[in-house]
């Protein structure tokens, strides 16, 4: 008895994940084979999986057809039955509850088809057994295999029970507009780039002044570019082409629009500026500053940095929620974990929403400036396991900098918290009172070139900074949009 026992617990444990990687190994290479039709395709899926879920009865039944078996029903089922499935769901309970971004779906996905195999190797395991002599104590092998069951759904529920809590089943719904960076380099098409009041006065038409810098930037050097560059708008091209046959400067636009380009970081641009494959860069000041001081203390070449700009990490509520202000230890109090309702900060009694993101220069300036070393809550994940987009809602906190906020809500449906009291308008940023203000800065070379040295005096003057304005940076000294 005590064989047949081992040895239908292994099989029980072992057959169904066995079966899910052949089946899923099959289709993999099913699918990486080139097939003369889609018919082959398709039989060979069916055929395949066909065989496979053949073999889960078989092994079933030949586990206890012609077998002397326990008597007892527990002693004959729970081992190769009831114990695998539990063991498996407990374990997977266990590793999603453990990690930071896990996915709720695929672990749903993969007990739904893992039970398929077990269900047909337990109707293997009936059908071989029901000729044996009849089971004995019936009521208490029952009894047994439902604490067994209560047991291990205790387990499984203790451990998804942060994880449940924490994703947004919920349809999606009140999330902000999307936001693809690279929609943001200049193009003849581009419609996202803010564009100057007026004319500017500087006009590069050659020896394109080559710009890189962070993806987040994108939005302020590629509206300068677009701006001071023979770049134009499809009605200029139209026209262009129209009067001087074919061409119509394509050379010298192509030129200009491959002068721009962007990293998710500063690092790399700054590497390529040091050896002039770019002529400007821009990002955070603290970024450029350890990457410029990496160079020069690795290769000894020096750059400047000079200041053209500003941003903010904002917090914001949706535009009903009545709490106005935090202060910035509450708010890291909020995504440490420690204030969990609204009304710990004034508010109404309702759960505390605290959304986080998965861009790494937002959620950088989280943790260095607000955070500071603290542990953070584990994010809010959607379905899928990743983490969840802001949705505004009454109950929702969200955070990002300023520019980006701007761009997510056009139409203000959120509103923007003061911190300490202190509102993130352009002047406070600006004076530097609110407390998470990020200077921007252009790094450059020593003596740089004509054009170059050129488009620097404009970024910096009225003409630039008015359009840095209008990017939805803040400029340094103010224009006329405010």
């Amino acid at each position: 008895m005590k064989r047949y026992v081992v040895l239908s617990f292994i099989v029980g444990l072992a057959l169904p994940p066995l079966l899910c990687g052949v089946g899923a190994l099959t289709f993999f290479m099913l699918c990486s084979t080139v097939f003369t039709g889609l018919d082959d395709l398709v039989y060979a899926i069916l055929g395949s999986g066909g065989v496979m879920l053949l073999l889960c009865p078989l092994a079933g039944w030949k586990l206890t057809a012609g077998r002397t078996l326990p008597a007892t029903l527990a002693e004959r089922y729970i081992p190769a039955l009831l114990l695998p499935p539990l063991i498996y769901l407990i374990a997977v309970s266990i590793y999603f509850s453990m990690l930071d971004r896990v996915s709720l779906y695929l672990g749903l996905t993969y007990t739904m088809y893992a039970a398929v195999p077990w269900l047909l190797f337990a109707l293997g395991v009936f059908w071989g057994a029901r000729k044996n002599a009849p089971v004995r104590e019936t009521g208490k092998g029952m009894l047994q295999m439902a604490g067994y069951t209560m047991l291990a759904c205790l387990v499984i529920g203790a451990n998804l029970y942060g994880l449940i809590h924490n994703t947004l089943l919920d349809p999606a719904g009140n999330e902000g507009q999307k936001i693809y960076l690279p929609e943001y380099l200049p193009s003849v098409q581009s419609k996202l780039l803010a564009r100057p009041a007026n004319p500017p006065s500087l006009r590069i038409t050659k020896n394109y002044p080559r710009m890189n810098g962070e993806a987040d930037m994108l939005p302020l050097y590629g509206a300068i570019a677009q701006a001071v560059y023979n770049i134009g708008n499809a009605e200029d091209v139209a026209n262009q082409t129209s009067e001087n046959g074919n061409d119509g400067g394509q050379e010298a636009r192509k030129a200009a629009l491959s002068a721009v380009g962007y990293h998710w970081t500063i690092r790399m641009p700054i590497r390529l500026l040091a050896c002039r494959d770019y002529d400007l860069v821009f990002g955070d000041l603290a970024a450029a500053q350890e990457a410029s001081d990496r160079e020069a203390k690795e290769w000894g070449k020096m750059l400047e940095l000079t200041p053209i700009a500003y941003d903010a990490l904002v917090f914001f509520v949706h535009e009903d929620n009545p709490v106005t202000d935090l202060s910035l230890a509450q708010v890291r109090d909020i995504y440490a974990g420690v204030l969990r309702s609204w009304n710990d900060v004034g508010g109404p009694d309702a759960r505390i929403f605290a959304f986080q993101t998965d861009d790494s220069r937002t959620q950088q300036a989280m943790e260095t400036r607000v955070i500071q070393g603290r542990a953070m809550l584990r994010p809010l994940t959607d379905e899928f396991g990743h983490v969840a987009e802001y949705r505004n809602r009454p109950d929702a906190l969200g955070y990002t900098f300023l520019w980006r906020a701007a761009r997510m809500f056009p139409k203000g449906d959120i509103r923007l918290l003061t911190i300490d009291g202190i509102a993130p308008t352009p002047e406070n940023i600006r004076s530097g009172r609110y407390p998470l203000a990020s200077p921007i800065v252009m790094a450059s070379r020593p003596s740089p070139g004509k054009e170059v040295a050129a488009l620097m005096e404009w970024i910096c003057g009225p003409e630039g900074q008015d359009l840095i304005d209008r990017t939805g940076f803040v400029s340094l000294k103010g224009s006329s949009q405010e």
